[in-house]
């Protein structure tokens, strides 16, 4: 009797241990896969492009600079307007990854793109409440500066929050016209940098003006390096940037042009004493624009290109915060000269 129990307790031991491994095992891949989910905070985050806010950063820090050469400086004023200049540029980002997805111009594979809608990682609709919910925040301030400010301030934030949706959005689609670089120029370099300087100041200013040529040069350069990286999606899905119309070398080639172009535009402006001599401090900044334009002209692939993009990005928030320093030392300086 007891070598028959015996017999029958091994099998069901066996089986036991085979279950239990078996157990072990879907845990071990349940635990990789949990692992390899970033955090939901983390995903929400990458989604905004951190690394591209520093278009809305620059703008906002040169055209406040120059109303304090001015003589006038309002903290709420400037925290308000660098707030809804970041959100309405994150929220741009959202709705460019919700409407490339469902516009099928972006894919699992696409550089461009943060691809978390693909990776399942965010739907689309979570995608597109971020925008809209960035938006709103973005409305928030804008109705703080419409208090301290006046009215007039809307018609700033309708042309920004109007130029971030139609950017990707249809009827418009800016982005596949080819229109992509002169509103980006308008939105993120005219606009914001006069923005800045409105808010503090109320009128127009052609030292405000000038200052945004070479910040406004620094942030098409962010989406010409984009845009060149992405020539070889944009082609099939008929994407008309000016890199697809005109080929990979002028997309390098005007690459060049505009970061050269935004020392050249301040040294003119300066010769031309509409801005002060300290406004040459950005030339600290040319030995890594020197280095970017070489790299990119002599890239031959997309990820020197992307590489290229975040490079960009940094040389425009250095560039901008030379600027806004020069300009700020000039008018501390300028009752001792």
């Amino acid at each position: 009797m007891l070598n028959i129990r015996k017999q029958h307790y091994e099998p069901f031991e066996e089986r036991e241990d085979m279950d239990k491994n078996e157990l072990s095992l879907e845990n071990v891949q349940a635990g990789s896969e949990k692992k390899s989910q970033p955090a939901f905070w983390k995903v929400w985050v990458k989604t905004a492009r951190p690394f591209s806010l520093s278009a809305a950063v620059s703008p906002v820090l040169v055209g406040t600079a120059v109303a304090a050469y001015e003589g006038t400086f309002h903290l709420a004023a400037f925290v308000a307007t660098l707030l809804a200049c970041l959100f309405l540029q994150i929220a741009a980002n959202y709705f460019n990854e919700y409407f490339d997805y469902r516009y099928g111009l972006d894919h699992e594979g696409s550089l461009g793109a943060s691809t978390v809608i693909f990776r399942h990682e965010m739907t689309a609709m979570q995608v597109l409440a971020g925008g809209i919910s960035c938006f709103a925040i973005a409305t928030v301030f804008g109705l703080m500066l419409i208090y301290l400010v006046g009215p007039a301030i809307i018609l700033f934030g309708l042309a920004g929050m109007a130029i971030a949706y139609f950017y990707s959005a249809k009827p418009f689609q800016f982005a596949i016209r080819g229109l992509g670089d002169i509103l980006v120029y308008i939105a993120m370099g005219f606009l914001m940098t006069w923005g800045a300087y409105y808010v503090q100041i109320p009128r127009w200013s052609w030292l405000a003006f000038a200052a945004s040529v070479p910040v406004g040069f620094l942030v098409v350069a962010i989406l010409n390096m984009n845009n060149t990286r992405d020539i070889q999606d944009d082609v099939v899905v008929h994407k008309l940037t000016l890199p697809v119309r005109f080929g990979q070398l002028f997309g390098q080639r005007f690459h060049a042009f505009l970061l050269i172009g935004s020392y050249i535009a301040v040294t003119i402006f300066v010769l031309l004493r509409v801005l002060p001599y300290f406004s040459l401090l950005v030339w600290i900044t040319f030995p890594l624009a020197f280095t970017n334009v070489r790299s990119v002209l002599a890239a031959t692939d997309r990820k020197a290109f992307a590489i290229g993009i975040k490079r960009t990005s940094m040389l425009h928030l250095q560039f901008g915060v030379m600027l806004a320093l020069g300009i700020v030392i000039a008018a501390i300086s300028r009752p001792l000269l």
